[in-house]
Order: C-alpha cells, then sequence, then structure tokens
C-alpha cells in the first residue's frame, strides 16, 4: 500500500499539539533556514506557537485545525482561519513534514480546507506564502494561485517579501 492510501486527514485535538509543534519547528527549519537565521526562526516559533499559543489557537472558535497522519503520527497540518471581518477563509498554515512530502498529504490537507471553505460559503482560500519559499509557491501556483499583494514579514530581525493571493475553488481535481 502506497503512505497515501494509508494516510488519514482528520480535525485536530487538543492531544495533537505536542506533535504540531514538533512539526512546526521541524518544518520552518527545513523551508525558512536557508534565507532566515535559526535564531529568528526559533524565537518567533516560540512567541506564536508555543504549546501556550497552540492552545489558544485551538480555542479560537474562527479557528480549524486539521493533521494528516501516516502510521499513527502526525506528518501534516493545516491551520484555517474564518476571518468574517475580512470576508475571507483564510489558510494560514499548511506544513508536512519534510520526510513525508511528496506523498500527497498537502492535496490531502488542501482538500480538507477546500471541504470547509465551501462549507461556509467561500469561493476561494485566501494564503501567504513567502517569496523565497520556492518549492510552495510554485505547488500553489499549480492549484491556480493568484498574486494579489506583496507585503513584508517580519521575524526577529529578518524581514522577508511574502505574497498575499488565493486559491479559487473548486480546486483543479489534479492539484486536491
Amino acid at each position: 500500500m502506497s503512505a497515501l492510501r494509508d494516510a488519514v486527514t482528520r480535525p485536530w485535538t487538543r492531544d495533537d499539539l505536542p506533535a504540531i509543534n514538533g512539526l512546526l519547528r521541524e518544518t520552518w527549519l527545513d523551508a525558512y533556514s536557508p534565507f532566515i537565521p535559526r535564531a529568528d526562526l526559533t524565537s518567533y516559533l516560540e512567541e506564536h506557537y508555543s504549546l501556550e499559543k497552540l492552545a489558544a489557537l485551538f480555542a479560537d472558535a474562527n479557528v480549524t485545525g486539521l493533521v494528516a497522519e501516516v502510521d499513527g503520527a502526525v506528518a501534516g497540518y493545516a491551520k484555517l482561519y474564518d476571518s468574517r471581518a475580512d470576508q475571507r477563509f483564510c489558510l494560514h498554515q499548511l506544513y508536512v513534514l519534510p520526510s513525508k512530502q511528496g506523498l500527497g498529504l498537502g492535496h490531502l490537507l488542501m482538500a480538507g480546507a477546500e471541504r470547509r471553505a465551501l462549507q461556509i460559503g467561500a469561493d476561494r482560500i485566501w494564503l501567504g506564502v513567502m517569496l523565497r519559499n520556492t518549492r510552495a509557491v510554485a505547488w500553489y501556483g499549480k492549484m491556480g494561485y493568484t498574486v494579489v499583494e506583496t507585503s513584508p514579514f517580519v521575524m526577529g530581525s529578518t524581514t522577508v517579501e511574502h505574497y498575499i493571493g488565493y486559491v479559487p475553488l473548486p480546486l483543479p481535481r489534479s492539484a486536491g
């Protein structure tokens, strides 16, 4: 059996928060350390995604978390946010462990985001991605990602350009 067929996606639980914290640390270091110093990454993660901060996100009614599991372990994570004030449905985070990339877990998580977006009547999923995260930019591009603006994203002493845009729904079947 392939890892994708063995994968399960489901809503996050409070018990998943330590695994998500570790997943964020590993994936951020993998994706961003080529252009953001480790000290800036780790301090930003601790400030915004410590276990206490993740627990607060878990308690937020506007936040939906999804996890992808392979062999019973969390291997991917997506954080969705229904920004009613901006009338936007947002994908704030989508990360898959480096050792599990290429198995289709990102597509499973995007399909879960699509289901949630359609449930609330959204016609697109808004997201931001760092310009220098070229793998992610290309991956979202295959889904029709349209960049609307760029804005600076600050982590400690580092500022990187960040694309802001959306993926239209429904997702292309070959991508989601």
